[in-house]
């Protein structure tokens, strides 16, 4: 698992992505097909995204506050989500990836 760290309000935050936070966002209406479409909403899921697997206390809402925060503070969001959306796409595609088989599939 990769880690992103950043730092908000001197405070560090190692955001990462799990199949946990990746269901929650999907959840949400996450999809990345419509990162263009619907920036802003996409942007913040995936942002809240990278803080489910170590910040449980973090909510949606917070995410938000922490968002705006980071980017007050001269905080790149962009490059962050670029690293997240880096992440979900390497999720996704493990989750395809068929070049390693090892279930044995009996057919009667």
């Amino acid at each position: 698992m990769n880690i992103c760290t950043i730092n908000i309000a001197d405070k560090d935050y190692d955001l990462c992505l799990n199949r946990e936070a990746v269901k929650v966002i999907e959840n949400k209406g996450f999809n990345i097909q419509t990162f263009v479409n619907k920036p802003v909403t996409m942007t913040e899921l995936l942002w809240f995204a990278g803080f489910i697997p170590n910040y449980k206390e973090v909510n949606q809402n917070l995410s938000v506050k922490l968002l705006e925060t980071y980017r007050a503070e001269g905080g790149d969001v962009n490059e962050v989500i670029e690293f997240l959306a880096e992440e979900y796409s390497n999720f996704v595609n493990a989750q395809t990836d068929t070049a390693t088989k090892k279930a044995k599939i009996v057919r009667a």
